[in-house]
């Protein structure tokens, strides 16, 4: 195999995350939009759509079960494969479905269960693709290298507020709230179909090509769950804290904005986009700060500066200056940004080459449920419950604390 096939079967493994976190994103930025679609008039509009793209992540376990199970019984590249075709489907499907002046309620029910086949579509795909590029890399190397599965993720979630806020200053805040939200549904459904020709063209990581050709256990999840229970206790640690962050401080941040500081939409979007590029700029460095200091230091030094940045980053969110409002939303996309960056290699190395990516799947997942999809809606319901703006950074900060702390003492060093 030469060395130009395995690097753009990396390359094109590594571009998938764009699709997920393009369509998991989206939803949340155009939560507003989708509110006044299909639950039009209804007090608790926001709370619904939010909850929508939670079931989303509900769903994820599920699909890292089955999806873990073909990766590690049948290869990764088929899973991958037939996760990009599901995902094309359910944005499609979204982009296409009446709002409630058509179809009523059943309009919302019918985005629910899409929702629903979107979360169980990428159960394992990016999970799946940090798997492939750690193996498929230099040892040496494997930060840097899976890293690119965190910075692609950020690049969909760019795309993702790009594509809103582009078709925000065409068409105008109240287009995109009666119609053109659809646009970037459509796009984000053109995007997975096109993975689906690059993906048949990938080759096999080198670890799992004679281990799929040997297997004779085609139960890998439960070997995972008898033998590698402190991996996947790890991995859901340290994805916690990725979870939470992530989804507080980068995907939910347009939405906070708009409701809490009263922000106009395209405003908004835009603060959206300077956290995703901030966060598309550090990822790499943090890859590569793994490989030359090991994981577990630079996760101590990024638990510490979120914990600091916080409260004083969501005070500044308040403000009515353009540049303090820019900076701070970029100081709070940096550590989370880090965080997933680390996480992108350590957790993967945390198992052994078998029952990796059932094991891996399924302890992501479940955080990503608990504290990625669940944290939006109930951040948003804590805001209005006690009227306190900080009540994003208190959460973020209790959860790094507490999940943080024992991944760090737990977890293998991987230098």
């Amino acid at each position: 195999m030469t060395l130009s096939l395995r690097r753009r079967s990396m390359l094109i493994a590594a571009s998938g995350t764009i699709i997920e976190w393009f369509d998991f994103s989206l939803f949340f930025y155009l939560a507003t939009a989708l509110s006044t679609t299909f639950y039009p008039g209804m007090d608790s509009s926001l709370l619904l759509v939010l909850g929508t793209g939670a079931v989303g992540f509900v769903f994820r376990p599920l699909g890292a079960i089955v999806f873990g199970h073909i990766g590690d019984t049948r290869g990764r590249t088929v899973a991958l494969v037939t996760s990009a075709g599901l995902m094309s489907v359910a944005m499609l499907g979204i982009a296409l479905m009446p709002g409630y002046s058509v179809l009523g309620i059943w309009g919302g029910v019918t985005v629910l269960a899409l929702r629903a086949l979107a979360g169980f579509s990428v159960g394992a795909e990016y999970t799946g693709i940090m798997v492939y590029l750690m193996e498929s890399s230099r040892p040496d190397r494997r930060g840097l290298t899976a890293s690119w599965a965190a910075a692609n993720s950020e690049i969909g979630a760019l795309l993702a507020v790009g594509s809103a806020a582009v078709t925000t200053a065409i068409v105008g805040s109240q287009a995109l709230s009666e119609w053109a939200w659809r646009i970037p549904f459509v796009i984000g459904a053109l995007l997975a179909a096109i993975m689906l020709p690059l993906r048949r063209h990938m080759v096999e990581s080198p670890v799992i090509a004679q281990q799929v050709h040997n297997e004779t256990d085609l139960r890998p999840l439960v070997y995972a769950m008898k033998h590698q229970r402190k991996p996947m206790l790890v991995s859901f640690l340290i994805s916690t804290v990725g979870s939470a962050t992530y989804f507080l401080t980068i995907t939910y941040l347009p939405t906070y904005i708009e409701t809490v500081h009263d922000a106009d939409s395209q405003a908004a979007l835009n603060y959206g986009v300077i956290a995703a590029v901030a966060a598309i700029v550090v990822t790499p460095l943090f890859g590569l700060l793994a490989d030359l200091a090991g994981p577990r230091r630079i996760f101590t030094g990024i638990l510490v500066a979120i914990i600091m940045l916080a409260v004083p980053g969501y005070r500044l969110l308040g403000s009515s200056e353009y540049f303090v409002l820019g900076a701070a939303v970029a100081t709070l996309a940096v550590p989370a940004a880090a965080w997933s960056a680390t996480a992108a290699s350590a957790i993967p190395e945390q198992f052994s080459s078998r029952g990796r990516y059932s094991g891996m799947a399924v302890g992501y997942n479940l955080a990503t449920v608990l504290f990625g999809g669940l944290t939006p809606p109930l951040v948003a319901w804590l805001i209005e419950l006690t009227g306190h703006a900080l009540t994003p950074a208190l959460y973020a900060s209790a959860i790094t604390l507490i999940a943080g702390i024992p991944a760090i003492i737990l977890m293998r060093e991987t230098r």
